[in-house]
């Protein structure tokens, strides 16, 4: 069985491997090696983990350690768990949100336990990625005492699992795109919106942050459908008319993505009380925008 004392070995020393490396070993896992396609980057991450240690090969952390998590790109899992020689009853673990457990078939053909271990969070740096690992969710797949092992591994760093299955996890990681990865490009589009009125994108972004903020507070103490807000759920029309108006004439390069958000949002706003008539109204004025 799988418990914090097995040995555990990172391939893979980038913002994932390193938040998850030091994480787990500051929660007392026995974090032993690390391996790196740049051995320099592996040197760096071994010496911030006290008994850790750098290995110049994959295979000589794969033979070092008693579950391997790799932490490499997507298109690299498959790569490394087919090259590796795995052993029976060993753990080996990817951190993919998308990919399921076919990534590891070279491993779980030798007998090895395959599990996967997603952090639902977008990390910037190591640094940042620890701290923000507390309260997140991290999307699980495995059986047995992977399951397990990977379950009670969430919940001693401070963090939800979920146990996903694997026709699930695009879904899954699609949810977390929309909220990292596209959420991050709809607050650039936004602060680049400051530049059409005389300021300048960092501008834009110091402004918004504090919303950002107070929006997510709002979706964690409110829920939805009672933290949406804005014109739409007033049932603003005229409010609508001139966004769409102004960004025909000033920006029209963003009103595709405005009028498709809009729309999206529209069930929400008639959930908190907005009534189908207007709701009507302004689908139409956003459709004819749009033509």
């Amino acid at each position: 069985m799988f418990d914090k004392s097995s040995s555990m070995g990172f391939i893979g020393a980038g913002k994932v491997g390193g938040t998850l490396a030091i994480t787990l070993a500051n929660a007392g896992y026995s974090v032993k090696g690390v391996a790196n396609r740049t051995y320099s980057s592996a040197e760096e991450l071994a010496a911030r983990i006290d008994g850790c240690a750098a290995h110049p090969s994959y295979q000589g952390l794969i033979d070092a350690c008693e579950v391997v998590f790799i932490t490499t790109s997507d298109g690299a899992i498959g790569q490394i768990a087919a090259a590796g020689e795995w052993r029976r009853g060993q753990g080996v673990v990817h951190c993919s949100g998308a990919a399921s457990l076919d990534v590891l078939d070279k491993p779980s053909r030798s007998g090895a336990v395959p599990g996967a271990f997603h952090p639902f969070q977008a990390f910037s740096s190591v640094e940042n990625g620890v701290k923000s690992i507390p309260g997140i969710t991290f999307g699980i797949e495995g059986d047995g005492e992977m399951r397990t092992y990977l379950g009670e591994m969430a919940r001693e760093i401070g963090a939800n699992p979920i146990f996903l299955n694997a026709e699930d996890k695009a879904l899954y990681h699609l949810s977390g795109v929309l909220m990292g990865n596209l959420l991050t490009c709809l607050a650039a589009v936004a602060a680049q919106v400051w530049e059409k009125f005389d300021y300048d994108r960092a501008d834009g972004v110091k402004a918004l942050v504090p919303m950002m903020r107070a929006v997510a507070n709002n979706l964690e103490t409110s829920g939805i459908p009672d933290a949406v807000a804005g014109p739409y759920p007033r049932g603003d029309v005229g409010t609508v008319r001139k966004h769409l108006e102004v960004l025909k004439a000033r920006f029209p390069e963003i009103l595709p993505m405005y009028s498709e958000l809009a729309l999206a949002g529209l069930p929400y706003a008639i959930e908190k009380g907005l009534d189908q008539s207007t709701a009507d109204e302004i689908s139409d004025l956003i459709n004819g925008f749009k033509t």
